[in-house]
């Protein structure tokens, strides 16, 4: 019976998503570029696919947030770390066109 109360309490606490969040200097305007990618990765440093680590085409990375949630925990259980999938978002914050200087390049005679 005390295996089945502790097993369920597990599961209750176990259904909850876990957000970390890294923020720099900017803030959400209506132009900031954002995007999500689910990484699959291992604890032990191998990778299931390539990702790419440029995020932001234009502009600073300001804010990234880590997700993860009860499935994905799971899966990393029952694979012994050997799959673990993480979600990462991140924002950009884009410059506006009228604020962007023109780079000089001094003419060539």
């Amino acid at each position: 019976m005390k295996i089945l109360v502790v097993l369920v309490l597990v599961l209750i606490g176990s259904t909850a998503c876990a957000t970390f969040e890294v923020e720099g200097p900017g803030s959400i305007k209506p132009n900031s570029e954002t995007g999500s990618q689910t990484v699959h990765g291992s604890l032990y440093g191998f990778r299931w696919q390539p990702y790419s680590i440029e995020k932001c085409d234009e502009g600073n990375l300001f804010r990234v947030e880590h997700h993860t949630n009860a499935v994905m925990l799971l899966a990393s259980v029952a694979t012994l770390g050997l799959y673990v999938p993480q979600t990462v978002e991140w924002w950009c914050d884009t410059p506006d066109p009228d604020e962007v200087e023109e780079e000089w390049v001094p003419a060539v005679e």
